[in-house]
């Protein structure tokens, strides 16, 4: 699969986010990367916002969040906010990220705007259809 069709995948993918995010009734940043199987250098991300890019009353970026949510997610290669990692710069240590594989490709997923737990069911549910996307589902 090239990278753009990889790409038009992941937009479709944040489509489903944003979806989900809506018929919880949360806002937020969804955020959504990709590398490409047998690749080691190229990933590629995408984002998408649901209602508002910040948390201008509690004072939260959430493009910054969603970002070092996925940036922890491809680091470590798990979920993120495990209190057992170490973070390091750049990492805020937030839940609500989400990593898995599939046919060789890589996926980081993460939202921020709503819970730790609610982020990750979006996250979550962006790589299920992520995975269906690549499957050809």
């Amino acid at each position: 699969m090239t990278n753009g069709e990889l790409r038009e995948k992941l937009a479709l993918a944040l489509e489903d986010m944003k979806a989900k995010a809506i018929e919880m009734g949360i806002e937020g940043v969804a955020t959504a990367s990709v590398l490409n199987s047998g690749d080691t250098v190229d990933w590629i991300g995408e984002m998408k916002v649901v209602g508002s890019y910040c948390n201008w009353k509690d004072g939260y970026n959430l493009v910054a969040v969603a970002w070092s949510k996925c940036g922890e997610v491809i680091a470590t290669q798990a979920d993120s906010g495990d209190p057992n990692h170490q973070t390091i710069t750049g990492e805020l240590g937030y839940a609500g990220g989400a990593y898995d594989e599939h046919e060789g490709c890589k996926l980081a997923f993460a939202f921020s705007g709503a819970t730790s737990e609610e982020d990750l069911v979006v996250a979550k549910y962006g790589i299920e259809k992520m995975k269906g996307y690549i499957s050809g589902k």
